[in-house]
């Protein structure tokens, strides 16, 4: 701050790190052919089958879901009956 200097204080060095040799970029891509195998018919009705089940765990779920929401309807007004009437 005025010029004195810290004698507990480090100095830091500054250290030259060298760099690695850079190499040359490969100018040639090498193409590897990917092999897509058709899907069997089996496989593909089982994913049918499998769609199917997914759509029908969807419906129920959602009708669950209703069935959910009128019965918090009801006990919210059964609530409310009970505590006007007390």
């Amino acid at each position: 701050m005025f010029g004195i200097k810290n004698p507990f204080k480090k100095e830091k060095k500054e250290v030259d790190i060298p760099l690695p040799p850079q190499q040359p970029l490969p100018t040639e891509v090498k193409e590897e052919s990917v092999k897509v195998e058709p899907i069997p018919e089996t496989k593909i009705k089982e994913i049918e089958v499998l769609n199917a089940k997914i759509d029908a765990l969807k419906f129920q779920y959602e009708a669950l879901n209703e069935k959910i929401n009128n019965i918090e309807k009801m006990v919210r007004e059964i609530y409310q009956l009970a505590k006007e009437s007390s």
